[in-house]
């Protein structure tokens, strides 16, 4: 039970890591919002798609397939995007 805690917090850290260098190749280009280094893949992902961004509707759709395969529920990005934007108001 430790274990999977001490994963799953590793495994966010990764996603959170993983986003900053998305968004820091592709910030200086205007291609994307500015980093913060609080919020994941599916977080960034979740406010494009609820922004109505046809980039973000089509890769929430993929995301939420892989996470609903893993066992999540449905709407994977978008509750990551309320989970996260709640965390840094």
């Amino acid at each position: 039970m430790k274990l999977t805690h001490c994963l799953f917090a590793l495994l966010v850290a990764l996603d959170v890591l993983a986003c900053v260098v998305w968004l820091s190749l592709l910030y200086p280009f205007g291609l994307a919002d500015r980093p913060t280094g609080h919020e994941t893949i599916s977080a960034y992902v979740g406010r494009a798609a609820s922004n109505g961004m046809p980039w973000g509707l089509r890769a929430a759709r993929i995301i939420d397939r892989g996470a609903t395969l893993l066992g999540s529920d449905p709407g994977h990005c978008n509750r990551s995007f309320l989970f996260w934007s709640a965390l840094t108001r």
